[in-house]
């Protein structure tokens, strides 16, 4: 039964084969083993060749690409070189902008050196060139105190009163002034025989200064001049005390106690003039005087 099924399929199997045969007979006949064979020569021949072309390509390009390599690195080098030198060139146009701005000196330097300069023009009381500085400074900053203070200072030393006392007087009224200030008025006030307002001055710079011992000296001496030993002494003992070794606030002291008549303080101050001082004939009139006024006493 299975036998009768199968047999109608095969011989259609078999006809479906005749009949593509049949229709492409003239395709196949023009085909050839060898042809075949030779095909697949050719293409494995061919595969070869490609390979041993390529292996020749790599190697003769070898040298090539290393020379790139190296071109390559080399062309960074050159273009990070290059870099900083354009980084330094914009840099140097910047700066070239502004030419002096390395070389010349501040605005603050250069007040600085004009004062400097002013001050020592001074102390070789060369007072035109001086002033001619201190004005300079005002000139370039209009607010500098220490100009001021030099120009008062100057003219005071010329003994020109009214233009010390107007700067002198600039300063207390911006409230600028300190104790040189006030120093400097009390000078001009005694000068001009005004003592109750040297006075005050002197006290004023005093109190601007309590720690300075030349305060003290020149107060203490002030009232000396006027014949009020006792109110000079404590301020000499004072200066003599912030400064013991200094000979000119020792013998102030001296000066003092003796008039004050503490003879006993002026015997202590003598003799430790004794220790600071080398000037013998100025010792023997100390001792001069100090026997002659126990010899009141």
């Amino acid at each position: 039964m299975i036998y009768w099924i199968i047999l109608p399929i095969v011989a259609a199997s078999f006809g479906f084969v005749l009949i593509t045969v049949f229709r492409h007979w003239k395709e196949i006949r023009l085909l050839n083993p060898e042809s075949i064979k030779e095909e697949r020569t050719r293409q494995a021949r061919g595969q070869i060749i490609e390979q041993r072309f390529f292996r020749v390509k790599t190697n003769k390009l070898a040298p090539f690409k290393a020379l790139f390599k190296r071109g390559a690195f080399f062309g960074k080098k050159k273009f990070h070189s290059a870099y900083i030198r354009l980084v330094q060139l914009d840099r140097f146009y910047k700066q070239s902008k502004t030419p002096l701005a390395n070389v010349a000196p501040s605005k603050q330097e250069r007040v600085k050196t004009l004062l400097d300069e002013a001050r020592s023009l001074a102390r070789d009381t060369k007072w035109a060139d001086s002033e001619r500085r201190f004005l300079e400074v005002l000139s370039s900053d209009n607010r500098n105190i220490e100009a001021y203070k030099g120009l008062a200072g100057i003219y005071l030393k010329q003994k020109m009163y009214d233009q010390a006392k107007e700067t002198f007087e600039f300063l207390v009224n911006t409230k600028k002034a300190d104790d040189i200030c006030y120093a400097g008025l009390a000078e001009i006030e005694k000068a001009r025989g005004n003592i109750a307002s040297a006075e005050k001055m002197l006290n004023k710079a005093l109190e601007l200064q309590p720690k300075l011992a030349h305060r003290y000296a020149e107060l203490a001496s002030f009232y000396l001049e006027q014949d009020n030993s006792g109110q000079a002494w404590p301020l000499a003992k004072k200066a003599s005390e912030l400064e013991p070794r200094s000979v000119k606030f020792m013998e102030l002291s001296f000066e003092a106690a003796l008039r004050a008549d503490k003879l006993d303080e002026a015997k202590r101050r003598y003799d430790k003039m004794r220790l600071l001082s080398e000037d013998k004939p100025k010792l023997q009139a100390l001792k001069e005087r100090l026997e002659e006024h126990g010899k009141k006493v």
